[in-house]
């Protein structure tokens, strides 16, 4: 173990240190120099002691306990030359070796063809793909469960296909222009004079054919369902005239007479004719009825009061029975509240043809 002392100085000072004390450091290194004076100085530490050079290194060297050392002078001084030797003899020898091999080389070139061949088949040994690298890829291959953002949008690519279709389907059966020429047909005066008879004439037979005959739906074991009974109307009545007599009355107060009234009192037809004949700028045709919609409704709202609250037969044209029947079953009101209905219509439809 080298002196803090000597680990202070500078390699050419130890050098200086060593040429005073009689020794070679040729080729040494710093730390082999100093462990060198450390032993060469703990040996003669009786002749050096009181040397004012050294002084200093005793000095730091009393703090420490003492260090037997088994090096003698005579191995210190041959050290030096020792390694030397050393030296010549690896340079000796590795001039040999660097003569041998370029003979070798001369001799015989098949080595160096093997060499190649070597390095080429590490070359090609490196290019082949690791087990690490081949396994990544095998389970990079293996398919992996979907991921929420992943299922989303398969739901709504699907929904996406859904809809397309259905937009297809109701393109391809043009549902929507068949509702708009439905509507067209029934947003008039006429359609609404219509679905008040409609439902008139439903409440009328209703009452005038009778549900006597029974249907009944077996059980099915499939279904497991529960008989029912269901009612078929008697369309026998319709051969009597319990049936005619009050349909028929019906038929001529609420249909034929405001008809013909109608057809006679037709001012539509005159509206027509003078915009024909008479052009006005900004102002446009009036449509044609073959029976005037507004006096239809009130020729029937007026024969519906004469004969249901006032008792009128037409000079005894219907019978009392049979008014009573289409009075009780159809409803008094009914044809005076579908009358009124039709003569707003046929109103709002003139004010918005002018």
């Amino acid at each position: 173990m080298s002196s803090l002392w000597l680990a202070k100085k500078r390699k050419a000072e130890l050098v200086d240190f060593a040429e005073q004390l009689g020794l070679r450091v040729d080729g040494y290194l710093k730390h082999d120099i100093e462990n060198l004076l450390t032993d060469y100085l703990d040996t003669h530490s009786d002749e050096y002691l009181n040397d004012p050079t050294f002084s200093a290194y005793y000095d730091t060297m009393a703090t420490r306990s003492p260090v037997k050392h088994t090096l003698s002078v005579a191995a210190i001084s041959d050290a030096p030359l020792t390694r030397s030797t050393r030296r010549r003899t690896t340079r000796y020898a590795v001039e040999s070796l660097t003569e041998n091999a370029s003979t070798a080389e001369e001799e015989s070139p098949e080595p160096r063809s093997t060499e190649r061949t070597l390095r080429s088949g590490s070359r090609s040994l490196s290019t082949r793909t690791p087990r690490t690298v081949r396994s990544l890829r095998e389970a990079a291959q293996v398919p992996l469960p979907p991921t929420p953002a992943a299922i989303a949008d398969a739901i709504e690519s699907g929904t996406n296909a859904i809809r397309e279709s259905a937009k297809k389907a109701v393109e391809k059966v043009a549902i929507q222009e068949k509702a708009i020429s439905v509507r067209d047909r029934l947003s008039n005066v006429v359609s609404v004079n219509a679905v008040s008879l409609v439902y008139e004439a439903i409440i009328l037979l209703y009452h005038l054919i009778p549900f006597t005959y029974t249907a009944r739906i077996p059980t099915i074991p499939i279904i497991e369902n529960s008989p029912k009974l269901f009612l078929l109307p008697d369309l026998f009545v319709l051969l009597t005239a319990g049936f005619w007599g009050p349909f028929a009355t019906w038929l001529a107060t609420a249909i034929f007479i405001p008809l013909a009234n109608a057809y006679f009192f037709n001012l539509t037809a005159t509206a027509a004719r003078s915009s024909s004949d008479t052009v006005v700028s900004g102002s446009g045709s009036g449509e044609e009825y073959r029976a005037d919609p507004l006096a239809f409704a009130v020729t029937k709202a007026l024969i519906a009061y004469l004969v249901h609250y006032k008792g009128f037969e037409f000079m005894g044209l219907f019978n009392p029975n049979n008014l009573a029947i289409v009075g009780g079953s159809v409803g008094r009101e009914t044809q005076l509240i579908g009358a009124g209905i039709a003569s707003l219509a046929a109103f709002w439809e003139s004010i918005l043809k002018r």
